[in-house]
């Protein structure tokens, strides 16, 4: 191939590059179609990028075309792809190397092989060679990425009460909601400046224990001390409907059906967990069941076909939910730790292309945040890895980062008794904490990152609400 009339030798490195690169592709398809007996131009270990032999030489096997077979076309592509890494004009303008050798595509393949094989046995996140994945999140590390400018702004309307949850709204950056002990709800905006309380939702007569975003995030769903739970338009803060609890007893938490938004199933003080029609106001017909304690926490896996429950006497129930029906199947029990209460579950399935390992991470005043497995379809769950935090007797919540499956690491954030905010790389054994945000003059309660981890929102025992803005990279 020669430069075009007045193409500069960069424009010309480009579109040999290109051409180069589809055509050693094409060798690398045409090659792997051939006869298993035919000579293969596949890099042994420790051979060089374009071919070369182990010891250096460069020299280049060439074979002979059979009729049909197509490999003479792939031996020749190939042996082009090699001869251009030769040539000067294969170097861009800060002399990186733009040709693609079917060899290179044999290498990193056994590359990518090399490393999936080697991780250690229970690894869940994306290893070295994902690299489009990591390349989403960027290549720095862990603690890089979650070091925080400093405080962005700080909410006090709640002040005097504490604040059990913060939240988000879905797939936002800028709208938070959180609820607080006086009874009411805070819709806020932080963008545009300064942040400013949109309204206040007001209507229940008891403290408010939690709340959560549907879907779309235009409607929220809120439970009570008062033994309600009620339905609220986030447009305007109108209460749409106010649903009694079937046993009368008090309301402790919520969480919607993540495929289906018109359930929703709540806890209560009673042990018992129902699954709610916000539609009608009814729970639903075999949508009922019986823990041992007061029930603290929910959580559905993505596709809401597995639901965890955690009561106030240290156990983990599990429950198949029937899509059609609504019915709730009571699957598993784990005693995570006799007397202990469950104050927080949250479920991940990391998927990447080289990882899947549903998780579970609980908070249960063990002084001790736990990462398990989920091992099978019934929500069986086997101990990973703990974390020291400080908790013994708060409804301390914890959190993945939405952002984990992109990176080399994966990192989860809890609150904790000692006032701070602390997260950990789940990955390590060992020296596992990534960094602490201390500013809070009460227990930390609840955390919430936006869609984007450049915010963070923390809660506390005093009715402070923190957001965090993380350094600009």
């Amino acid at each position: 191939m020669l430069p075009r009339p007045g193409e500069d030798s960069y424009r010309f490195a480009l579109r040999s590059a290109f051409f180069l690169a589809v055509g050693g592709h094409l060798a690398w398809i045409l090659g792997e179609r051939g006869e298993k007996g035919d000579t293969d131009l596949r890099a042994a270990p420790g051979a060089s990028r374009a071919g070369g032999s182990p010891g250096g030489s460069r020299g280049r096997t060439r074979r002979k075309s059979r009729p049909g077979n197509g490999r003479g076309v792939a031996a020749g592509l190939s042996s082009r792809c090699e001869d251009f890494e030769d040539d000067p004009r294969a170097l861009g303008a800060r002399g990186h190397r733009r040709s693609v050798s079917r060899g290179s595509y044999q290498l990193q393949a056994q590359m990518n092989r090399a490393v999936y094989e080697d991780r250690p046995p229970g690894s869940v996140v994306p290893t070295s060679a994902a690299e489009a994945s990591r390349a989403m999140a960027g290549d720095t590390s862990l603690s890089e990425n979650y070091a925080f400018a400093g405080m962005y702004h700080v909410f006090d309307q709640h002040v005097d009460e504490a604040v059990p949850r913060v939240r988000f709204a879905n797939d936002d950056r800028h709208r938070l909601a959180c609820c607080s002990l006086d009874g009411s709800i805070s819709l806020c905006q932080l963008v545009p400046a300064p942040p400013a309380v949109l309204r206040v939702l007001r209507g229940h007569t008891r403290g408010v224990s939690d709340f959560a975003w549907s879907l779309s995030n235009d409607i929220l769903v809120s439970t009570s001390l008062d033994a309600t739970m009620r339905i609220w338009a986030s447009e305007d803060g109108r209460c749409i409907r106010e649903i009694p609890d079937p046993d009368g007893a008090e309301l402790l938490c919520c969480t919607f059906q993540p495929v289906n938004n018109n359930l929703t199933v709540v806890g209560n003080a009673k042990h018992n967990v129902h699954v709610m029609n916000i539609s009608t106001g009814k729970k639903v017909k075999g949508g009922s069941s019986k823990l041992t304690g007061r029930v603290l926490a929910l959580s559905f896996d993505a596709p809401g076909r597995l639901l965890w429950a955690g009561d106030d006497r240290g156990s983990i129930f599990s429950f198949l939910f029937d899509m059609a029906t609504g019915k709730l199947t009571k699957a598993k029990r784990l005693v995570v730790h006799e007397g202990s209460p469950v104050t927080s579950i949250s479920a991940r399935s990391w998927v990447s292309r080289e990882a899947r390992d549903p998780s579970l991470l609980i908070n249960a005043c063990l002084n001790k945040l736990l990462l398990y497995r989920v091992v099978d379809n019934e929500g069986t769950l086997q101990l990973k890895r703990s974390f020291p935090i400080e908790q013994s007797s708060h409804p301390v919540r914890s959190i993945f980062c939405p952002l984990m499956s992109f990176r080399q690491g994966a990192c989860v954030v809890t609150g904790s008794e000692d006032m701070c905010v602390h997260f950990f790389d789940v990955e390590r054994a060992a020296k596992a904490a990534v960094n602490k945000l201390q500013g809070h003059s009460a227990p930390v309660l609840d955390v919430s990152f936006n869609c984007d981890e450049s915010l963070l929102a923390s809660s506390d025992a005093s009715g402070m609400v923190i957001v965090w803005r993380r350094e600009q990279k």
